[in-house]
């Protein structure tokens, strides 16, 4: 197991990098033939099957943070009878982020669908939390900053939420804002007073507080689930519905227009070069990703650039075989410099692709933008189990991957990582360029104005 430090926060099979839009579509609603249990009874299922199921399975937990996820499950049976289902349910969520591991999570998508929700989404540009989305009535708060819900401020808020999800403080960030937008789990936490409702406090752009009172919208099945990196991009006419958004199809850079696409490219003379972005590592409906690797390099054999930019900001994983061989490839199929963008959305197989490049080009890549969304060496594969009685929806892993290493210490890694090792010494960002809020307001794009400044510099 991996021999981390405990870390304590106030308050089918899957493979390496499944992305969590692939997870989610893994969740379904659990059904039971014949007389249904009673709570008691099918909250101590939910906890037993927990137990068998995900924690004896999970592997990423060091020796000292299994004890203390097995003392807090021992305390949570205990209270069983006291907590309601959210508050069972969260507490089931603080036990698995315990592990420390980005891929061990209890998704907080699908949880976001039992719960009450206000009506806007919250995406995080470093430590803060920005509005991306509102319906019509609360448009006016589109770019605002959150600063306090209840008058607890943000970085009591933080701490608190950070306890639901685990791996690095930005990753779990990524999942924050669903807890923020849902006052009745924010109350199950000793956050907010009312499930219904709750007073959130904004600093709008030009630096004026509002504080506005927002009714929760109740439970819906059928409400969105998208992970939220979704946020990022502009409407695309058939998911927001009714709702607003900060920034607009014509003001996106081109790197967040057509949401919809899972892999694109386009030319850029101004660089001399081509720029390349993924947004997951598998297949897409109409979209086989070994064609589109194929029509790259045809295209680049053809075009002969002299630099590529390859965007992976946006990319939470999928399979890691699928990339491989194209990643590794890309630096003997021009004589410039390769620019990797990345961001704390990277993920799992994203992460890894960035490796082989990173490994096969060495200084000729360069990272660009913000740290990737996990550590170099991390627990993956599994599987989903689904509790009954909470709804609950867990991803346990069982499989090392070692990215600064290639595995050559551990006997316990993911078979083609061994096979197809990747040894790298960071993959931090060579040159810092993070989206920031000001930069998305007025659609630009700081990578690649970062790569743009440093070939006019001859960097």
């Amino acid at each position: 197991m991996v021999d981390r430090p405990v870390r304590t926060y106030r308050a089918h099979r899957w493979i390496a990098g499944v992305s969590f839009a692939l997870v989610l579509t893994a969740v379904s609603a659990s059904g039971q033939q014949g007389v249904p249990p009673t709570a008691p009874q099918a909250r101590r299922a939910d906890l037993e099957r927990f137990r068998t199921e995900f924690l004896e399975r999970d592997r990423a937990y060091s020796a000292e943070n299994r004890r203390l996820a097995t003392a807090r499950l021992a305390t949570l049976e205990r209270a069983l009878d006291t907590l309601s289902r959210v508050g069972l349910e969260l507490e089931i969520a603080r036990i698995v982020a315990l592990a420390d591991n980005g891929h061990t999570t209890a998704i907080a998508g699908p949880r976001s669908r039992r719960y009450y929700r206000v009506p806007l989404r919250l995406v995080p540009f470093g430590d803060q939390f920005f509005v991306l989305r509102a319906d019509t009535a609360h448009a006016d708060l589109l770019g605002a900053r959150l600063a306090a819900i209840d008058g607890r401020p943000m970085a009591e808020l933080i701490e608190v939420a950070r306890t639901l999800a685990g791996g690095t403080t930005a990753w779990r960030d990524r999942s924050a804002a669903f807890f923020f937008e849902s006052p009745e789990q924010m109350r199950a936490l000793g956050v907010t007073s009312a499930a219904e409702a709750a007073t959130y406090r904004f600093e709008l752009a030009g630096g004026r507080a509002v504080n506005r009172r927002l009714v929760a919208e109740p439970p819906n099945g059928r409400r969105d689930r998208f992970p939220g990196s979704r946020w990022m991009y502009p409407p695309d006419g058939g998911a927001d519905g009714p709702w607003q958004a900060l920034l607009s199809a014509e003001q996106a850079p081109w790197a967040l227009r057509d949401p919809g696409t899972p892999f694109r490219w386009r030319a850029a003379p101004e660089l001399d070069g081509l720029v390349i972005e993924f947004r997951q590592n598998r297949n897409a409906p109409d979209h086989p990703i070994a064609a589109f690797q194929g029509e790259m390099t045809d295209e680049i054999r053809q075009r002969r650039p002299r630099h590529l930019v390859v965007d992976m900001r946006m990319n939470g994983g999928g399979d890691l075989n699928t990339t491989r061989d194209f990643f590794r490839s890309l630096p003997t199929l021009v004589p410039g410099r390769i620019f990797v963008l990345t961001s704390p959305w990277t993920f799992s197989a994203a992460i890894s692709s960035v490796g082989y490049l990173k490994q096969a080009g060495a200084d000729r890549v360069t990272v660009v933008g913000e740290m990737v969304g996990d550590r170099l060496e991390f627990w993956a594969e599994g599987s989903v189990v689904e509790l009954s009685y909470t709804g609950a929806a867990l991803l346990y892993a069982t499989e090392r991957h070692d990215y600064r290493t290639g595995c050559r210490p551990y006997p316990d890694c993911h078979g083609p990582v061994v096979r197809n090792p990747i040894s790298v010494p960071s993959l931090a960002p060579e040159i810092a360029a993070p989206w920031t809020i000001e930069a998305y307001r007025a659609g630009r794009d700081p990578a690649m104005e970062a790569v743009a400044a440093a070939l006019s510099r001859g960097r």
